[in-house]
């Protein structure tokens, strides 16, 4: 008899993925594909505060998921509470009290469970100063007079950021450049924020750090300096065009008695034309 390809068929194996026992894992087959836990937990785990009473979280899917994820599982805890939430998206808004110190985990979930692996990260909702700079600060679209600077968050902001300064010196002087949080474009967990710094001169070496800053300040924490040397500016005033080169003195005639010039050439026609009013 011919196996319905729908069904799905159970297998066995002895897999020894919790320490000190001997385990039976279970793989199903559907439609001719295996499913299994996840090998890996969600990637990126972000907190961002909304206000005194709510906190998002936001990740991405496990690198190695193994099978379709059907949901994920929040906890949220502190030394008086704790949240248990089911979602399906990759991010959550959470109700918190004001003041106060989490923990948070999240887990993926396939037909066969979480795998054992989860995420962990500590925030709070009370603004202090950030723990840690920005992370994985690089520059980019280096011009004469412009320099694209991209970096992460800190992953211990310990409140709101309201935003950004960057600093830059030309060895002799130090500018800053503040940049408000709310003129972002908002990214994904683990993609980048960039800034466009402009205004620099050609031919001249920088140094650039980065800082961010909750209400109380930046925590005197900073990313190390970067180092770039702009282009020379390739634009100036325009070259004068050449002067065509002038006769030698021995390759001038002199007009005499014994050149025959033409008429025409000594006193050129002049053509008038009438005008009828």
């Amino acid at each position: 008899m011919r196996q319905n390809a729908d069904r799905p068929s159970f297998f066995q194996s002895i897999s020894p993925r919790w320490c000190g026992f001997q385990c039976v894992c279970v793989l199903v087959l559907t439609n001719g594909k295996f499913v299994s836990d996840p090998d890996t937990p969600p990637q990126f785990l972000l907190a961002r505060t909304f206000s005194d009473y709510e906190v998002q979280l936001s990740w991405e899917p496990p690198k190695e998921a193994n099978s379709e994820i059907l949901y994920y599982i929040v906890r949220v805890w502190n030394e008086s509470s704790e949240v248990w939430q089911n979602v399906t998206d990759t991010a959550v808004v959470i109700s918190v009290d004001s003041e106060s110190r989490y923990n948070a985990s999240v887990s993926s979930w396939t037909r066969l469970g979480d795998g054992g692996v989860l995420i962990y990260i500590s925030f709070s909702t009370i603004d202090t100063v950030p723990f840690d700079p920005p992370q994985n600060v690089s520059l980019v679209n280096l011009t004469s007079s412009s320099v694209t600077m991209l970096w992460q968050p800190p992953t211990q902001p310990n409140g709101i950021l309201l935003h950004y300064t960057l600093y830059y010196s030309d060895n002799t002087t130090v500018t800053e450049q503040h940049i408000p949080v709310s003129e972002l474009d908002p990214v994904s967990p683990g993609e980048d924020l960039s800034y466009r710094l402009s205004g620099l001169r050609g031919g001249q070496n920088y140094s650039l750090w980065l800082t961010s800053s909750t209400l109380q300040g930046d925590g005197g924490v900073h990313t190390d300096p970067l180092n770039l040397l702009t282009p020379e500016d390739a634009t100036g005033p325009p070259a004068h065009p050449a002067c065509p080169a002038l006769p030698s003195p021995e390759g001038l005639t002199a007009l005499g008695s014994d050149t025959h010039t033409p008429s025409s050439l000594l006193h050129p026609p002049i053509h008038i034309t009438s005008l009828s009013i």
